[in-house]
């Protein structure tokens, strides 16, 4: 048979081909139709290319033919140099699976019709699975008339169908307009770039996909020596799958006996607290408390941070007697570390949430949520993007801890991303703040918000030694300095 058949295909539905691109199918809504023509277009630069080939070295090497045409475009000695470079070149593939032509001669001297007659012969002399057109642009520069442009693109669609060819057009343009070749392809693909100050970002966007049901608007993309890899927009997967994530009655303790006191035995497996601070208050070692917790019953752990690398913060908790270093060996902890500069929080997102799916993660700490959302550069995605990241968490009953920066100093507590309060993202929030008395700073904590269990909610007096963070007793503002001597008597016995 010429044609490799998709297991997913049914009577009544296309067969579908992958792009061998990751993340790709998943925008494109499992796949292309085959047999289809298709318009990727974007200006200089976008990734056009690089994306098309790829998927075309894909292709050969599962044995199909693949025929590149170009216009006017880069010579064929420059673009396979250029390609080189990425991970899916195969120059073995070169003249064998992946065959080059040259079509700019063929549309000067003969028009529209001399390139059909070209392309023509193409494919039915190499019975061609994909055809990449490189240069479409050259076409309409060509100056044909309106309806003798249509007439092509009508007749290149029907031919590309009868022949049983997956056909891609490539323009140096942007932009869904009435144009023929926007409107008589039966898809449309933009890679565009998104600048944000100084910060650039590549993203496509499937304008329409016929027989397919694709996700709509953004995806962010990078190109790398893998070549393009796709990360579908959280917020898209989360809506288009409508994930849902299962209740728990079961509770998850903090590693701090104290605490655990406090509320009750622990938080919701599979919800998430937010522990908000001012800065040096012990945010941090609260949450490598609840990790180590997790980690000694033998549970697999990952922690997401920002400010601080894993030398540093194995250090951290080697200074209060937790030794993470022997779980990291043995592959129980992970640690990501991004500082909050130019990276992707798209990548970041898949990152994390692939890692605790393939390692069945149990408890995951987000150390300094200021950093994850630094790096959204979409004015007003914060928040959504943020609810389908933690939604996407509970789905998979990943127990989550987030730290948040309070001011140094303060009562004042501050609103969530987008002026909407932390309440409505997170069942649990712990209040850590630094109280004066006598010109001298001690730490206080208390529960805000608890959802689905019982907890004290009065204030109690918080102390770090070198075995770690202790809660003590309910204490009034007029009795914390007694009792702040006395558990550092305590501790020093200890």
């Amino acid at each position: 048979m010429k044609k490799l058949q998709n297991n997913s295909q049914t009577k009544h539905r296309l067969s579908l081909t992958s792009s061998g691109v990751p993340g790709f199918d998943e925008v494109l809504g499992g796949g292309f139709p085959r047999h289809s023509l298709y318009l990727i277009q974007g200006l200089a630069g976008s990734g056009k290319t690089t994306l098309a080939c790829q998927i075309g070295f894909d292709h050969a090497a599962k044995g199909e033919k693949v025929l590149i045409l170009t216009l006017i475009a880069e010579t064929h000695g420059k673009m396979l140099n250029h390609l080189s470079n990425f991970s899916f070149f195969d120059e073995q593939l070169i003249g064998q699976n992946i065959l080059m032509f040259g079509g700019y001669n063929e549309l000067v001297k003969g028009g529209l019709d001399g390139l059909l007659q070209l392309i023509t012969g193409m494919l039915a002399k190499h019975n061609a699975d994909i055809l990449i057109i490189d240069g479409f642009r050259s076409v309409r520069d060509s100056s044909p008339t309106t309806i003798g442009l249509s007439e092509f693109m009508l007749s290149l669609n029907s031919l590309v169908a009868s022949m049983e060819c997956t056909t891609f057009l490539l323009s140096p343009t942007e932009g869904n307009v009435a144009d023929s070749e926007n409107t008589l392809v039966d898809g449309l693909i933009e890679l565009s770039q998104h600048q944000e100050g100084m910060q650039l970002i590549r993203e496509v966007k499937v304008f329409k996909i016929r027989g397919s049901k694709h996700l709509l608007g953004r995806h962010v993309f990078e190109v790398g020596e893998n070549g393009v890899v796709v990360y579908p927009r959280l917020e898209a997967i989360s809506t288009n799958n409508r994930t849902m994530d299962a209740a728990s009655s079961a509770l998850v303790g903090f590693g701090i006996p104290g605490w655990n006191n406090i509320t009750k035995g622990g938080v919701n497996k599979g919800s998430t607290t937010e522990l908000l601070g001012n800065p040096g208050v012990g945010k941090t070692l609260m949450g490598l408390h609840f990790i180590y917790e997790g980690l000694q019953s033998g549970e697999n752990c990952l922690i997401l941070g920002f400010y601080e690398s894993p030398p540093r913060l194995i250090a951290k908790a080697r200074s209060v007697n937790i030794d993470l270093a022997k779980f990291i060996d043995n592959g129980q902890l992970q640690i990501i570390w991004n500082p909050p500069l130019e990276i992707s929080v798209d990548a970041l997102a898949h990152q994390t949430l692939e890692n605790a799916s393939e390692r069945k993660v149990s408890r995951l700490f987000i150390d300094g949520m200021d950093g994850l959302l630094d790096i959204v550069m979409h004015a007003g995605r914060a928040r959504p993007f943020l609810t389908a990241f933690i939604n996407e968490l509970r789905s998979r009953q990943v127990t989550t801890f987030i730290t948040r920066e309070l001011p140094y100093l303060g009562d004042r507590l501050p609103k969530n991303i987008d002026n909407s309060p932390s309440s409505i993202l997170y069942e649990n929030i712990m209040l850590l703040q630094y109280v004066e008395i006598s010109g001298i700073n001690h730490r206080q904590i208390a529960v805000l918000k608890l959802r689905q269990n019982g907890y004290d909610s009065a204030n109690h007096v918080m102390l770090i030694s070198d075995h770690g963070v202790s809660i003590g007793r309910s204490i009034s503002a007029e009795k914390l300095t007694q009792e702040i001597i006395k558990n550092n008597a305590l501790n020093n016995e200890s």
